[in-house]
């Protein structure tokens, strides 16, 4: 089995799952300024995502999701995607942040067998450091779509 070089093989979108607009203009922002040569996608609910990802359209790099949606909530969108039938989004990195999170909540986070919970921050540069850290470390992480 090979592994292919990460720098040559990161390309997917980062897929940011947050009904805050002000929170897409700040993700913006950060990734301009951490010059982050991948896509950024954005959707404001659980069900658009959902729709995108049967499309066919090209597989996410990491899915970064609001616990907080309108309608199906992250939860709901996680379990959705566990029970999808196409084993690639099962091994997607799967990200929650939000402003604030609960014990429960935080447990639940890891019952559904996601990749982690952070807490955004409560400044651009609070949430800069969060959403930095969560990039550098996936794209330094292997995962089974990186196996040749």
């Amino acid at each position: 089995m090979r592994i292919k070089k990460k720098s040559a093989m990161i390309s997917a979108p980062i897929i940011i799952v947050d009904d805050d607009e002000d929170d897409h203009a700040i993700v913006k922002e950060i990734a301009e300024e951490l010059n982050l040569n991948l896509p950024l996608i954005f959707f404001k609910s659980g069900e658009a995502l959902l729709k995108y990802l049967k499309s066919g359209k090209q597989t996410p790099f990491i899915i970064i999701s609001e616990v907080n949606l309108p309608g199906m909530d992250g939860f709901k969108l996680r379990e959705k995607i566990l029970k999808d039938s196409s084993a690639k989004y099962k091994s997607i990195p799967f990200i929650f942040w939000s402003a604030g999170a609960t014990e429960a909540q935080v447990r639940k986070v890891y019952d559904l067998a996601s990749h982690g919970f952070f807490i955004k921050g409560t400044s651009m540069d609070g949430m800069k450091e969060v959403f930095r850290d969560i990039i550098a470390y996936w794209e330094k992480s292997e995962t089974p779509e990186n196996i040749q």
